[in-house]
Parts: C-alpha cells; structure tokens; sequence
C-alpha cells in the first residue's frame, strides 16, 4: 500500500518514505511509527499502543518513545503548528494530514483500497511482553527442588535458589530474572521452551538440593532454550557446614558466568566466602532470612508479626549476619509506614535505622544492606543520605528487582516520576510477573504525566480489592478517563470501608513523605466523591 499526503508517500511493501519521489532515511522504528499513525489517523493512538505495535510491547522508556516521534516529526518536516502528527495532551498522538492510499506496484489491483490493519502486537497470551535485554544473555534460575529427609529442609533450597541469582545479578554481563518470576510458574510454564517464549530467556537453571544432618549434595544443569540441551551440568557434595553452602552458591554464579558470558577474569574478583564478612553462622539464620524473602512476596501481616519475632531473636543468636539485620530492618519499616488510621510508630522507624546501619557496617559490600538502610532513609526525611545508598546498593547488585521496585516507590511518593518510572520499569524487566503494589505506583507515575489511558491499562492489570489506595487511585484514574459511574461506585465503595479517609490520608502522607504535588492531583478528585 502507499499513503500519500503533502509532498510525501509511505510506501509499505517496500518500507519506504519518500518526499518529491526521493527516498528519505529513516530508522525502521521511526517508519513503523508513521506507518501506524496513519494507518490509525481516524482516532487517536496512545503511547502504550505504540509500544504495544512499534516495540511489540518491549519495556521502553518514556524518553525513548518521545524521541521517536519527535524523529518522525523531522523526517516529515512537521514543524509548528503541527500538520501532520498532532499531540492530543495527556492521551496520546494523532495523525492530521490528508491522505490518499493506492495498491502498491504489482499488489492484486482488485483488491481492497483500504490497507488491512496492522499485525497485532507479539505479546503472551496473559498480556506479558518480553522485556528488552540490551544484547546481554538471560537466565531464568527455576525454584531448587527440595529432596531432602525432612520438609523443614525447603528453606534451604529456596534460601539457595534466592543467593543463586543474587550472586548472578552481580556480573553486569548476564540479564538475570527476579526469583518471584520463575515461583510462580506452574509445571508446564517452567519448562525451558516455554521460558524462552514466554520471556525470552535465553539460558535456565535447574537444580536440586539433598541435605542431611552431616552432608548436603547441590546438583544443577544449565540449560540452552534454543536447543532445550545442557550446556553445564555439575554436581557439589560438601559436609554439611553453612560455610560450604556458601562456597557451592558462588562457584555455581561463577561457573554460568564464565560458561555464558565468557568472561573467565571475573572468576577471580568475586569475593571468596571466607573472605565475607556478615555471613550467617547458623542454619536458623539462613531460615530466617529466606523466610524474609516469602514474606515481601506476599507481605502477609500474620507472617509479619512472627518473622518479626523471629528476626529479633536471629540477631540476638547471631550477631554478626547483615542479611539478619538488614531483614530485620525492613520489616520493622514496614511495621511504621503500613498503618493506615494511626500514626506511624516512630520508634519502630528508629529501631530499622540503628539495624539497617549495623548491617551496612558487618558487611560493606551486601547491597541488600544498602537497600534496607535506602529505604529506612527516605522515610527519615534524609533524601540526599537517601541517594548516596541507592546509589551504592545499585552499584553492588544491578539485578536485585526488589529493590529497584522499592527505590521506584520512593521517588514516586518524592514526586520525581521520571526516575520513580526508570526504577519500576528495571524491576518489571527483571521480574515480568510482578503485580499489586508495583503496578498500583507505576499506574500512579502515568496518573501524574496525564498519560490516563496507560494508568488505566496499568492499574487494571492487578486488581486488589479491600486494598486502601488501589480504590483511592482507581477513583481518580476513572474519574480523569471519564469514567464517572465506575468512579462513583468506587467512592461508595471507599465511604463504607475508610469514612475518614480525607482525613486519614494526611497522617498517611506525612508518614509516607508523600510529595504536595503528588498529593494535591489526586486531592482534587477524591474531593468531588470522598467529602
């Protein structure tokens, strides 16, 4: 087919641009754009339909969309007032020029003049896209099986798994998927084919553990997706001492990593374990932190109050384990900033401080450390000590989702959205099945750029009824997408469950450090239905 309009004629048999007959170079992303554009001119198109046909649903940043369509704009010569591609503020772009279409040269001239629609964008069945790996190779580690004598001994497997991908993420060589994205698969997801479809992943990790009271045995295979054939298979057996499940979890990283990335040299700047400090002395510390990790999976509050508990006596055990004091931390900030009609304990906020600073200080090169001690910072109100620690957890774990997603939370409740949607994004590629909480702050960060139809899509994609401000944000979203009845019922909904909610949400922010900005766009609809 070609659209002509102005001087210019889209040509897509042979994915040409030309203007007065001579060709003009545009890069293939910049063609697709314009070839949408018009072939959607009838409506308005939304940034998040560019990414779904443009990128095929690839994670891309908002800047890197904008870019494109400024790139479109100069290759037709679309200066100010806009003839061609209109900004329609807060939904999207529009195709505005008269166009003109023809079959191209040798096309069936019976056919029909209108262009079939455009190929729908290549996304998974439950809406998934594959997120972009900037060339390096991608791993999915699968949950380590659990053979062992006892059922107790599945912390251990999971505990193994979790510092499997951490000591991955550590090699800026590898792409190395969160670890709630391979838990929640089901049998027949988790096969190698299926993860290189689904995800893209271009490597897979399985693994079993067997313990006993005086030996472990860790057996795992490396997988090639592409030919569902190992690459690496190796075996550990090891007197059952906590400081040989430690070495196992490095030599297994250092082993995919020099197989994968070929990069034989770092084999030998990865700390040794015995060169760690702030590393677990009991198994009852190592149980407890991989406890910490199904905790923040599902951030169950019965589970809080004994991983709580349970904590507070690891540390007390064993005093010198940064993971312990680390967890510990965080889940004390979650026991300040989570209440919703009282105000935050601060002494519980202090106490996160006091540990997140111990664990930073038994260990130095721990990220986690720095993550927990980030984010207790924050809600002190020391934002520049706040960005120091972020910086550095980042620097000595890239790949760590739970953190990213985390640091993303905070900058949105700063009101920086372009950063907050930087660091959610990172943690979606990483982890592609995450849902709830981070979703709700991403639909958020599209709230706050007017970017209406993607809060929307966003906040749709994870439901979470009963919750405090999935309703409180669902309300505003609607209301800004005309969705006015929906948002009533909503209201009817939030007035029943929270009746102080106007009220409430201003102990919450300051509890949160929630930005005046950010507070007073939502304030203003939740006024007409909440007062």
């Amino acid at each position: 087919m070609i659209y002509r309009f102005d001087a210019f004629e889209c040509d897509t048999e042979k994915f040409e641009l030309r203007r007065n007959g001579a060709r003009v170079a545009v890069e293939p992303q910049v063609f697709s754009i314009i070839r949408f554009l018009i072939e959607s001119r009838e409506r308005m198109v939304s940034r998040s339909e560019l990414i779904d046909v443009v990128w095929e649903g690839r994670i891309v940043s908002d800047a890197a969309v904008s870019s494109c369509i400024r790139s479109a704009r100069r290759a037709l010569d679309d200066g100010v007032p806009r003839r061609m591609i209109q900004t329609v503020h807060g939904r999207g772009v529009r195709f505005i020029a008269e166009v003109t279409e023809e079959p191209s040269p040798g096309a069936d001239a019976g056919g029909d003049a209108v262009s079939d629609p455009p190929e729908p964008p290549t996304r998974r069945s439950d809406g998934l896209a594959l997120p972009e790996r900037r060339g390096r190779p991608s791993i999915a580690v699968l949950p380590f099986d659990n053979f062992g004598a006892s059922r107790e001994d599945g912390f251990f497997a999971a505990g193994l798994t979790e510092e499997v991908i951490a000591n991955l993420s550590r090699f800026h060589d590898l792409f190395v998927f969160a670890r709630s994205t391979t838990a929640a698969l089901t049998g027949t997801e988790a096969t190698s084919g299926a993860l290189r479809e689904r995800f893209g992943a271009d490597f897979v990790i399985e693994g079993s553990v067997r313990k006993s009271e005086t030996h472990v045995r860790v057996t795992f295979q490396l997988i090639d997706t592409a030919t569902d054939g190992p690459v690496l298979v190796e075996r550990f057996d090891r007197e059952c001492a906590l400081a040989n499940v430690f070495d196992i979890q490095d030599r297994i990283a250092l082993l995919i990593a020099a197989r994968v990335a070929n990069r034989r040299d770092l084999m030998d700047d990865l700390p040794r374990p015995s060169a760690r400090p702030g590393r677990p002395a009991l198994w009852e510390t190592y149980r407890a932190v991989a406890r910490y990790y199904e905790y923040i999976r599902i951030r169950d509050p019965g589970l809080h109050a004994c991983l709580r508990d349970d904590l507070r006596q690891t540390v007390e055990r064993d005093p010198d384990a940064s993971d312990a004091w680390a967890a510990l931390a965080v889940v004390l900030l979650d026991q300040y900033r989570f209440p919703v009609r009282a105000r935050g304990n601060r002494d519980a906020l202090n106490e996160a401080h006091r540990h997140a600073r111990r664990a930073v200080s038994l260990d130095p090169d721990n990220a986690f450390a720095y993550q927990a001690l980030a984010m207790v910072q924050f809600y002190r109100g020391e934002f520049e000590n706040f960005l120091g620690s972020v910086g550095t957890s980042i620097a000595r774990n890239p790949g760590k989702a739970d953190a990213l997603a985390e640091f993303g939370y905070c900058f949105y409740m700063a009101g920086q959205i372009e950063r907050a949607l930087s660091f959610l994004d990172r943690s979606f590629e990483l982890n592609p099945l995450e849902d709830g909480i981070p979703r709700l702050f991403r639909a958020g960060c599209f709230f706050m750029q007017d970017r209406i139809d993607d809060a929307m899509r966003e906040i749709g994609k994870s439901p979470m009824p009963g919750a405090y401000w999935y309703h409180a944000y669902l309300i505003a979203i609607c209301h800004a997408a005309g969705k006015v009845e929906k948002a009533e019922k909503e209201a009817a909904g939030m007035r029943k469950r929270f009746p102080n909610f106007m009220t409430d949400r201003l102990a919450m922010n300051e509890i949160l450090c929630v930005s005046p900005e950010v507070d007073a766009k939502f304030a203003k609809i939740w006024a007409l239905y909440l007062s």
